[in-house]
C-alpha cells in the first residue's frame, strides 16, 4: 500500500472515528434528556447526575406499585410526583404481625416481577425493603431506561449519601431527678448510625450482644456485626443510654438503664457516610425486630445522619416515597423517631431525613458557657448567619459565636417546622477503644441533641409506663416533649422553639402516687409501727400520706387511717404507729399517698396482735420459807 493510500485511510478512519463519538454523544444527550422528561425520574438532575459526570453506573431507590393503593397524581409544576402516604398508601395495621407478613409477601411478589422482568436487564441489587413495595439497586444508563419503562415501576429517587453529622447536657434538660427514677429501663433505643463500640465498658463492656447492647446489624455493609469504627455512633449511643457513671464529666447517659440496639448503616467499617437505602434498611429492620426482647422493646430510634436543604416538608416527604414510608411504618408500630437536623446554619431549612413529618427533628443548643472566647463554626453559603469566608471549612464559611448555656448554636439548622432544641457541645461521652470525647469542642453538633432527645424520650415513656400502665404513642411523645419545653429563640432568624425540659414533662404525665409499705414492727396488744415509702408522687405535690387498717384485707382511706401532711413534695420514706388496735387480732395494712388526682396505696402487709399477759403474785413455796 503506497503512501497516499495509507494516508487516505487514516483520514477515512479518523471520520468515521469522530462520527460515531458524535453519534453516541449524541445518543447520550438525547438519553438524558429523555430520562429528565420522563415523569417516573424524581428529581432528575440528581438521578442523572452520575451519568453526566461521566460514570458508569450510578445508584437508586427503585419504588413499585402497591398493588392495594391508589396511583398517584403528578404535579407537572414542581415536577415531583405527589406520593404522600395519604395518597398512594394504603393504611396497614403493622402492629399486627399477621398482616406483617401479608405485607412482606406482598412485596417480595412484587420485587421478584420487576428484578426478574426479562426486558430490565443487569443490576446490583443493594436493598430489597420488606415493608415498602421497592427496592435499592446500582445500575446503569441502559437498566434507568429499561426501569423506567416497566410498567410497575412507579418512581425512581437517587439513593443519597448522607453523612453523619453530659454533665451539663442532662441538668440542662432538668432531667437529673426523674432519670435518677425513671431511667429508661424495660424499654431499648435504636441507635442507626456508624454502630457501637459495644466493648466500652459503658456500653456492655464486651461481646456482641451483652446486657447493655442486646441486639443489631450491620445494613451498610450487610454484616452480622454492628461494630463501630468511625466513633460517631458510640458516642451517641454513650448519651442516650451509657451506664450510670462518674469518669470526668461523663455521668452516663440521659437514660442509663435502657437497652441498645447497634444499628450501622455507614457503608464501610470506618466511614461517616451512608447510603439512603441502608438507612430504610435499618429502620425497617428495628419494626421487624422491635419485640425480640419483649421485655425491652424498641420504642426509639435515633439518627444523627443526613444532608440536603429542605425548606417545607411536602417537598421532604416527596423526596423518596420509601424512606417517607419506612418513616411512617415506625412511628405506626409505637417507635418514635429523632433525626438531628444537621449543622449547616440554615435559617429556613431542615437536613433529610429530618425534615420528614413523621420524625422528630432536633435542632443543638449549648449545654454550658464555652468561654469568653468567639468560636468559629462552619457553616453553609446559604446560611443567614454572619459568616466569612475560610478555606478551613468544606462549605467555605465559617460564623462567629461566643457559646453561652441555652444559646441555640449558630451551626444548627432552623425552620418553622423543626420539632425541638436539645443540649450539644460540647458532649463529654464514650469514644472508642474505652475513651471519651473530653477535649474542648470535641463531640458535639445536632449529631449529640438527637442522642440527647432520644434518652428524655426513653426517660418519658418509662414514666409513662410505671404511671399508667402503657407506653405513649409517637404522638404523645412528640406533644410532651414540646409543649413542656422551655421556648429558645434562635439568634441568626427569629424562630423560637422548645427546649426540653424532661421534668417539666414528665410532671404533665400525672397518676396517683406509686409507693411501697414498709415491714410491721413494735406489735404489741394494741398497737404496732409501719411506714411507707413514696417513689414517685405521680407528677403532683402529695397532699396527705400515712397509713390505713383493716381486719379486712386492702384496707383504704375509707378504713381507719393515720396521716400527716408532708413538707416539700412528699417523696420518700416515712414512719407512723397505729393504736385502738384489738388483742391478738390479725390486720392488714398498707401504706397510702395522695396529691391531686387521686390516692396511690402501697403493697399490703399483715401482722398479729400479741396477748395480753397478766402477772398474778403467787406465793413461793420453798424449804424453810414461809409465803
Amino acid at each position: 500500500m503506497n503512501k497516499l493510500a495509507i494516508i487516505a485511510y487514516l483520514i477515512i478512519s479518523i471520520i468515521l472515528f469522530a462520527s460515531n463519538v458524535c453519534f453516541a454523544q449524541q445518543n447520550f444527550t438525547e438519553d438524558i434528556q429523555a430520562l429528565r422528561e420522563n415523569q417516573k425520574i424524581n428529581i432528575p438532575d440528581t438521578v442523572l447526575e452520575d451519568f453526566i459526570k461521566g460514570k458508569l453506573t450510578t445508584r437508586v431507590i427503585v419504588n413499585l406499585r402497591d398493588p392495594f393503593a391508589k396511583d398517584p397524581t403528578f404535579d407537572q409544576d414542581s415536577n415531583i410526583r405527589d406520593k404522600s402516604p395519604a395518597v398512594s398508601r394504603p393504611v396497614r395495621n403493622l402492629k399486627a404481625l399477621s398482616v406483617r407478613r401479608r405485607l412482606q409477601t406482598d412485596v417480595n411478589a412484587m420485587q421478584n416481577r420487576v428484578i426478574y422482568a426479562p426486558d430490565i436487564g443487569t443490576m446490583r441489587i443493594t436493598s430489597r425493603f420488606k415493608y415498602i413495595f421497592g427496592f435499592s439497586a446500582e445500575i446503569t444508563l441502559q437498566g434507568l431506561q429499561n426501569l423506567a419503562k416497566h410498567p410497575d415501576v412507579l418512581s425512581i429517587d437517587e439513593d443519597m449519601l448522607l453523612h453523619a453529622n453530659l454533665a451539663q447536657g442532662i441538668p440542662l434538660m432538668n432531667a437529673s431527678n426523674i432519670s435518677s427514677i425513671y431511667n429508661g429501663s424495660g424499654m431499648a433505643i435504636a441507635i442507626c448510625d456508624t454502630g457501637i463500640d459495644y466493648n466500652h465498658p459503658m456500653l456492655g463492656g464486651g461481646g456482641f450482644p451483652n446486657d447493655k447492647v442486646i441486639g443489631g446489624y450491620d445494613t451498610g455493609e450487610d454484616d452480622a456485626d454492628p461494630i463501630d469504627g468511625a466513633g460517631h455512633g458510640t458516642a451517641c449511643a454513650g448519651i442516650a443510654a451509657g451506664t450510670l457513671g462518674n469518669t470526668g464529666d461523663y455521668i452516663g447517659g440521659v437514660a442509663n438503664s435502657a437497652k441498645l440496639y447497634a444499628l450501622k448503616i455507614s457503608n464501610t467499617p470506618n466511614s461517616g457516610s451512608a447510603y439512603a437505602s441502608d438507612m430504610i434498611e435499618a429502620w425497617e429492620w428495628c419494626v421487624t425486630h422491635q419485640n425480640d426482647d419483649p421485655s425491652n422493646p424498641i420504642m426509639i430510634i435515633s439518627t444523627s445522619f443526613g444532608g440536603g436543604r429542605y425548606t417545607d416538608q411536602a417537598n421532604c416527604d416527596n423526596a423518596s416515597i420509601a424512606m417517607t414510608a419506612a418513616a411512617a411504618n415506625a412511628r405506626a408500630v409505637g417507635i418514635t423517631l429523632f433525626v438531628s437536623s444537621g449543622n449547616d446554619g440554615y435559617c429556613d431549612a431542615v437536613g433529610w431525613p429530618g425534615c420528614l413529618s413523621n420524625v422528630i427533628s432536633v435542632g443543638a443548643v449549648y449545654d454550658a458557657a464555652l468561654g469568653e472566647e468567639e468560636i468559629g463554626w462552619c457553616v453553609s453559603e446559604n446560611s443567614c448567619a454572619p459568616k466569612l469566608p475560610t478555606s478551613g471549612c468544606s462549605t467555605g464559611y465559617y460564623s462567629l459565636q461566643r457559646g453561652r448555656p441555652d444559646q441555640v448554636t449558630v451551626y444548627s439548622n432552623t425552620a418553622s417546622f423543626l420539632s425541638l432544641l436539645a443540649p450539644s457541645n460540647w458532649a463529654y461521652t464514650t469514644s472508642l477503644d474505652g475513651g471519651y470525647w473530653d477535649t474542648p469542642y470535641g463531640f458535639g453538633g445536632t449529631s449529640a441533641a438527637c442522642p440527647y432527645a432520644a434518652g428524655a424520650a426513653a426517660v418519658l415513656q418509662s414514666t409513662a409506663k410505671a404511671r399508667t400502665g402503657a407506653y405513649l404513642t409517637p404522638d404523645q411523645v412528640e406533644a410532651y416533649l414540646t409543649d413542656y419545653g422551655e421556648l429558645i429563640t434562635d439568634s441568626k432568624v427569629d424562630i423560637t422553639k422548645p427546649r426540653i425540659n424532661l421534668e417539666n414533662s414528665t410532671d404533665a404525665i400525672t397518676s396517683a402516687p406509686l409507693l411501697t409499705t414498709t415491714a410491721v414492727s413494735s406489735i404489741t396488744a394494741n398497737s404496732a409501727s409501719s411506714g411507707g415509702n413514696v417513689t414517685d408522687n405521680g407528677g403532683l405535690s402529695i397532699i396527705t400520706r400515712g397509713l390505713c387498717w383493716s381486719k379486712n384485707s386492702a384496707p383504704t382511706i375509707s378504713d381507719t387511717c393515720v396521716s400527716e401532711t408532708p413538707a416539700g413534695g412528699g417523696l420518700g420514706q416515712f414512719s407512723m404507729k397505729m393504736t385502738g388496735l384489738t388483742t391478738s387480732t390479725i390486720y392488714h395494712v398498707r401504706a397510702f399517698a395522695t396529691n391531686g388526682v387521686s390516692t396511690g396505696y402501697g403493697d399490703e402487709k399483715t401482722f398479729k396482735t400479741n396477748l395480753y399477759f397478766y402477772l398474778w403474785a403467787i406465793p413461793a413455796i420453798s424449804q424453810g420459807v414461809s409465803p
